[in-house]
């Protein structure tokens, strides 16, 4: 994991000097991103996967072709999905660009997406995400366990990324490739469905 300490990185200007590990103080703007990487290294480890279910390895189906976009998608997935105030990533790109985009500006991302889906391949930097750290209310500020980091990123990645979950649902669901008791960001599964299964299997 690496530190971005970029000098409009306001959440790293104002953060007073940090305790690291060996009780010293973190005091320059490298210093304070490096002990907040180091953290939340440490913190976010993959989790071994328990599962309840069998569910079919994404490698069984392979998706030969991913439909393309048109420009009328891009224009409606941009005017009901893209929120034009949420902060923009490191390229400084906002939801309120997206919205005043030419024509011709969203025919070249049409090209681009679609070149994307028919490779497979979505551009490593797309993922790179600007993380912000946010004081947690009451804490003391001098402690990096003090800080909670959401992440901002690029909203051109998040536009590519609602595009190709449109085209995966559908899959998805046909193959049953995602478990059943994944209930977290999927249509038609409630809480109070989860608490059914749970009471059910208890």
């Amino acid at each position: 994991m690496y530190a971005w300490y970029g000098q409009d990185n306001f959440a790293i200007w104002f953060v007073p000097p940090v305790r690291k590990q060996d009780h010293t103080r973190a005091r320059t703007k490298k210093e304070k991103a490096e002990v907040f990487a180091d953290h939340l290294e440490r913190t976010f480890q993959p989790n071994e996967e328990k599962s309840m279910d069998s569910p079919r390895r994404i490698e069984e189906t392979q998706i030969k072709e991913i439909p393309p976009v048109t420009p009328k998608e891009i224009l409606n997935v941009i005017k009901v999905n893209i929120h034009p105030k949420k902060a923009p990533g490191f390229d400084l790109i906002t939801g309120k660009i997206l919205k005043q985009l030419p024509k011709k500006a969203i025919v070249k991302l049409t090209y681009l997406y679609n070149a994307a889906f028919r490779l497979q391949y979505a551009p490593s930097y797309r993922k790179a995400a600007e993380v912000i750290m946010i004081p947690k209310p009451g804490k003391p500020a001098t402690e990096v366990t003090s800080y909670r980091p959401i992440s901002l990123l690029p909203v051109l990645s998040k536009l590519h990324e609602k595009l190709l979950l449109k085209r995966l649902k559908p899959v998805l669901d046909e193959k049953r490739i995602i478990p059943t008791h994944q209930f977290g960001f999927r249509n038609d599964h409630s809480t109070i469905y989860q608490i059914h299964r749970i009471t059910t299997f208890i």
